[in-house]
């Protein structure tokens, strides 16, 4: 179904971005327990201020850490950023008719991309778990943790940026140059988060947040269990589509396409 050799030849290719990357996640992560803590002690035995949200428990908190714009961004650079630039990189450097030279099929190629991505996504969301755990423990908050409903957190994450993995890997089938993959890419995870945004502070646009997939993905509503499992069936038809469009365009990719 892969291959093995392309496959670690990719992630030795992206190594350096990964332990990086992952790096960065655990650190991040790690401070909105502290920043959670440090609210708690600052309005102890008072009452809770209007606007606080969020940061009255440590899963509301946990939930803005995971969905903020740092995040996006990391999570974004360690899953679909690492299949966006896949097959039309290839193709831009002149290397993928070498690549396609070898016994190799195309649909083998294009799984063992995606599988890369699938791992990045993988290991930031497990990334961001670790560093939640460790912040948990530095702010002496770990009793208020929802440690069995961690695991859920990690599948739905990585199915969530999986999905834009997949996402990634359709575009980049779809064009001979890294450029135009990467900016549909980047265009639509920022539109989905953009319209979830917008929509929370905006009456005319809070009717139609459901048209975002960031809306279906909700942290908070994952540790304490309150989660509706559709959410995950979304994310997977978003998956299938992404995938289906790729296995169909790359075996023609010997056509001309747009730049």
């Amino acid at each position: 179904m892969i291959s093995r050799t392309l496959f670690f030849r990719l992630l030795r290719g992206h190594r350096v971005r990964l332990a990086v990357g992952l790096l960065v996640v655990v650190i991040w992560s790690l401070l909105f327990p502290v920043i959670y803590k440090a609210f708690q002690d600052s309005i102890a035995g008072k009452p809770i201020p209007p606007g606080a949200g969020n940061f009255s428990t440590l899963a509301g908190t946990i939930s803005v850490g995971f969905i903020h714009p740092i995040s996006i961004a990391l999570f974004g650079i360690l899953s679909a950023g690492l299949t966006v630039g896949a097959l039309s990189g290839e193709r831009q450097r002149g290397t993928l008719e070498l690549l396609l030279s070898r016994p190799l099929s195309r649909r083998k190629i294009l799984a063992t991309m995606l599988l890369e991505g699938w791992l990045g996504a993988a290991l930031v969301s497990f990334a961001y778990i670790v560093g939640t755990v460790i912040g948990a423990q530095i702010a002496g908050v770990q009793d208020e943790l929802a440690f069995a409903q961690l695991p859920t957190l990690w599948a739905y994450g990585a199915l969530f940026w999986g999905m834009f993995a997949t996402i990634g890997i359709a575009a980049s089938a779809s064009f001979d140059t890294t450029a135009p993959s990467m900016a549909i890419t980047v265009a639509f995870i920022m539109g989905n988060y953009i319209l979830e945004v917008i929509g929370q502070f905006w009456d005319v646009v809070e009717p139609y947040r459901y048209l975002s997939l960031f809306n279906h993905f909700s942290p908070v509503d994952l540790l304490s269990n309150t989660v509706d499992a559709s959410a995950a069936l979304i994310f997977m038809v978003g998956t299938l589509i992404a995938g289906a469009w790729a296995l169909y365009i790359f075996p023609r990719r010997d056509l001309a396409a747009p730049n």
